[in-house]
């Protein structure tokens, strides 16, 4: 199983790129990047759950 912080990692660093505008002209790169991100998110609650600790915060909160 993933480390909690790759699976984050990833996460971030699909969210970055969404954000590029080369990325945003392209819609049809949106949908597959969105699900690769929600996957990562998911999977990564899903780590952290299992291990019983916060030790790493998604960037979404990070940044409050």
């Amino acid at each position: 199983m993933a480390e909690p912080k790759d699976l984050l990692e990833a996460a971030d660093a699909i969210h970055n790129v969404r954000n590029l505008a080369a990325v945003q002209r392209h819609k049809e790169l949106d949908d597959p990047l969105g699900q690769a991100e929600e996957w990562a998110r998911k999977e990564y609650r899903k780590v952290r759950e299992e291990n019983g600790r916060d030790a790493v915060k998604p960037e979404s909160e990070r940044h409050e």
